[in-house]
C-alpha cells in the first residue's frame, strides 16, 4: 500500500515544471517537496528525500544526470521530454531495475498517452497494428522523438523506408491509407495529415481472436470500423494535467511507458550537398526516425556541434565516418 501523501520533487523553472507543480498542488494524496534548477537537484535529493522525481528541466544532458541522481537516491522518475527517453532511457532503466525503481514517461505526453491507449486496447482484446499522431509537421524533430520513445517502449518500428504520413480527408480513411498487411507481426509507428485537425492520437488495432457476428456488429455500432482493422482515437494529450497519473503509477510500480531496448533512434540527413569542412548547424540537417544503427550518428550528438570530415550528397544519413563531433562528451560516456 502506498504511503500518502506522496512527496514529489521537480527539476526546472519553465512552463512544464510550473504546470506540474500546479497539478501536484491540486491532487489529493500528493505534496510538493521542492522544485529547483538542475544544479540544485542533488542537494535537494539528499537533504529532502522524495518518493517521485519529475524531470522537466528542458536540457537533455542535465535531465539525464538529474534522473540518474534521483534513481541513486531511491526516487522513481517521471520523464516529461521524449528526447531524454530516447537518449538516456536504456541507461536509466538499467540502473533503475537494479534498485527496484520505476522510470516512466509522463502520461500527458503524446507517447505517454498513446502508451495508455495501447494498454487499454490490449485489455479490450485488441492487438496494436499501428500507433500514430495526427500531425501537420511530421518532420519536426520533437514529434519524431515522441514516436521513437513510443516505439522503443514497445519494440515497434517505422514502416520500411520511414513513416509515410498520408494526407486523408477523414479519420476513418486511416484504415485504408496504409499497407497494413505488409507489417506482418511488427507493429509500426506512423502519422496522418488531416487538414482540418491540428492534432490528435490514434491506434489501428485488430482483435486478438476471430470474433462472432454479434461482437463484430457491436464494433460497427461503436463506429470503430467495418473490420478486420479498427480505429481507436483520442483528440489530444493534456500535458501536466495528466502528470499526476504518471506519478501515482510510478509510486505503485505501474509505469505508463518504460524505456526498453531501443528499436529506433533519431538520425540526421543532409538537406543539400555539403562540402568537407562544413560546420554542422540545424538548418543543414533533416531529422529522420530510423531503426537503430551503430553506424549512424544520433541527431542529438550532431546538435552539440560537428564538422564534416568528408563531403556529403543531398539526403545522405550521417555516419561516424562523416563527421567529427564537438562538445558532446556528456552523451558519449
Amino acid at each position: 500500500m502506498l504511503e500518502m501523501p506522496l512527496r514529489i520533487g521537480i527539476s526546472g523553472s519553465g512552463s512544464v515544471s510550473r504546470g506540474v507543480e500546479f497539478q501536484i498542488n491540486q491532487t489529493d494524496g500528493m505534496e510538493l517537496g521542492w522544485r529547483c534548477e538542475a544544479d540544485d537537484v542533488e542537494e535537494h535529493l539528499k537533504n529532502e528525500p522524495v518518493e517521485v522525481f519529475v524531470e522537466a528541466c528542458g536540457h537533455v544532458g542535465d535531465a539525464g544526470e538529474c534522473s540518474l541522481l534521483a534513481i541513486e537516491n531511491n526516487a522513481h522518475v517521471v520523464l516529461t521530454d521524449a528526447r531524454v527517453d530516447v537518449t538516456f532511457g536504456l541507461a536509466l532503466q538499467s540502473e533503475a531495475q537494479q534498485r527496484g525503481i520505476i522510470v516512466t514517461s509522463d502520461a500527458g505526453t503524446p507517447h505517454g498517452a498513446l502508451a495508455s491507449m495501447i494498454q487499454e486496447a490490449h485489455i479490450m482484446g485488441f492487438k496494436t497494428v499501428q500507433a500514430g499522431q495526427i500531425s501537420p509537421c511530421g518532420g519536426d524533430s520533437q514529434f519524431l522523438y515522441e514516436m521513437a520513445a513510443l516505439a522503443n517502449g514497445f519494440g515497434f518500428l517505422p514502416p520500411p523506408g520511414g513513416m509515410t504520413g498520408p494526407e486523408v480527408t477523414s479519420l476513418k480513411d486511416a484504415l485504408t491509407a496504409f499497407d497494413l498487411e505488409s507489417y506482418e507481426d511488427t507493429p509500426r509507428v506512423d502519422f496522418l495529415r488531416l487538414p482540418e485537425r491540428e492534432g490528435g492520437l490514434y491506434l489501428i488495432v485488430k482483435p486478438k481472436t476471430d470474433l462472432p457476428a454479434e461482437q463484430l456488429a457491436h464494433l460497427r455500432n461503436c463506429h470503430l470500423g467495418a473490420g478486420p482493422y479498427y480505429l481507436l482515437r483520442r483528440d489530444y494529450h493534456l500535458g501536466h494535467l495528466e502528470t499526476s497519473k504518471a506519478i501515482l503509477g510510478a509510486a505503485a510500480g505501474q509505469p505508463i511507458l518504460s524505456p526498453g531496448q531501443p528499436s529506433c533512434q533519431i538520425y540526421a540527413s543532409s538537406r543539400k550537398e555539403l562540402p568537407a569542412g562544413t560546420s554542422i548547424t540545424g538548418d543543414l540537417l533533416e531529422a529522420r526516425l530510423e531503426p537503430v544503427s551503430e553506424a549512424l550518428i544520433p541527431l542529438i550528438l550532431l546538435e552539440q556541434g560537428a564538422c564534416l570530415i568528408r563531403s556529403l550528397a543531398r539526403d545522405t544519413l550521417l555516419n561516424s565516418e562523416d563527421a567529427e563531433l564537438q562538445g558532446a562528451d556528456w552523451l558519449q560516456g
